[in-house]
């Protein structure tokens, strides 16, 4: 969870890219390769952490897919 500058706490959820994963028969590390990123973001990936934009680009560029389809923002009051 983080909070936002305007007192706002909201969560990532990153359960559409493990369905993604699954469906494609792939394992995490087959994703960090393909996608090009280091253990430290898939640790954030793994931990439902916010990760840098460029990240979630590079595994949109795998899938073939939008953001929106790797992950979900849940807004907690």
């Amino acid at each position: 969870m983080f909070h936002t500058n305007r007192g706002l706490s909201m969560a990532v959820s990153y359960n559409k890219l493990w369905n993604l994963v699954r469906q494609n028969k792939m394992k995490k590390g087959d994703l960090a390769r393909a996608a090009e990123i280091s253990n430290y973001w898939m640790s954030k990936l793994n931990h439902d952490e916010p990760v840098q934009m460029e990240v979630m680009l590079r595994l949109c560029k795998v899938f073939h897919c939008d953001i929106g389809d790797l992950m979900e923002v849940i807004e907690e009051e």
